[in-house]
């Protein structure tokens, strides 16, 4: 039998591997006329032994690396989801990935073998650099946070695009979010560890947000963010999450800001989401109105009535 020609050639453990491609997923397009979109990219480097994974769907991307015995030097691209499916139903221990000059590549741990073709390494669309001129540093937990009490009033009907997405503004020291879709208006702004020496400002797309919450822990660990050109990198320790900005003007927000307020009220949250969460029970896409808050000697008052009832 003939034997056939590697061109890349691997083995690591399971929880390695995984590790390392399972949040990769978060960036492949899995509805593109373009296939190499829904792919991992690997690059093999024997010398630090190391292997790196990229997946970039042209708006967002991620690029990670993990140790591995380097048996064949190369690259492959390999389907994103077909790929972590398959090595979660390996038994433990140490995977083999080999790709031939066909780009038949075998995964195969103790009795279990698989077979998928991949696609040539050179069909990987082109990166943007990974390395910014501006950067900052914030906590994770501080950033997820953030994210999650703005990301919610972003747009989620593209009439406008610069809305769909989360306005960063830095400060010096303070870092400043905001989502808007027109109606309503969320805003949020902290203290970074490490500010930037300008201003900036700059929109990055809700919907790549909600990928990098997903990958943020609640933890004080550090992540740096960098600006290139027209990408933000956010940089973990061996783990880069990027996207392109949105394009266009960031409405001036400011303006629907009232400078005076005739009245002021300071209520308990947990109170105040309790009675929201209670009025929402009345609420449905057919029995839709408006919650009516009442400014009360005794406190706040808060009523609802729908077709469904009232509260």
């Amino acid at each position: 039998m003939r034997r056939r020609e590697k061109i890349m050639f691997i083995r690591a453990e399971k929880k390695i591997l995984l590790d390392a491609i399972s949040p990769c997923l978060c960036a492949t397009a899995s509805r593109s006329a373009n296939a190499a979109l829904a792919c991992l990219y690997f690059k093999t480097d024997k010398e630090n032994g190391l292997v790196h994974v990229t997946t970039f769907d042209t708006t967002k991307g991620v690029k990670t690396s993990f140790e591995a015995q380097i048996l064949e030097e190369g690259t492959i691209l390999l389907d994103a989801v077909k790929l972590n499916s398959m090595v979660r139903t390996l038994s433990d221990g140490e995977i083999s990935i080999c790709s031939d000059a066909n780009y038949v590549t075998t995964i195969s741990s103790g009795a279990a073998k698989f077979e998928i073709l991949g696609m040539s390494g050179d069909l990987f669309p082109a990166m943007p650099s990974l390395t910014g001129d501006k950067k900052f540093v914030i906590m994770q937990g501080q950033l997820k946070k953030m994210l999650q009490q703005v990301i919610f009033a972003c747009a989620t009907i593209d009439l406008k695009p610069v809305l769909t997405g989360v306005l960063f503004e830095s400060h010096g020291d303070r870092l400043r979010l905001c989502g808007c879709d027109g109606y309503r208006i969320a805003i949020r702004e902290e203290e970074c560890i490490k500010g930037l020496a300008l201003d900036v400002r700059f929109v990055v797309p809700a919907k790549t947000l909600q990928e990098l919450i997903r990958l943020l822990s609640d933890s004080e660990e550090q992540i740096r963010i960098e600006l290139a050109g027209r990408h933000i990198i956010f940089a973990f320790e061996d783990f880069y999450f990027f996207s392109r900005y949105v394009d266009g003007e960031y409405i001036d927000y400011s303006k629907s800001l009232p400078k005076e307020f005739r009245t002021r009220v300071r209520v308990n949250l947990d109170d105040a989401i309790g009675c929201f969460e209670r009025c929402a029970l009345l609420i449905d896409e057919r029995a839709k109105s408006p919650i009516r808050l009442q400014v009360t000697p005794d406190g706040l008052e808060i009523k609802c009535t729908t077709a469904n009832g009232k509260i």
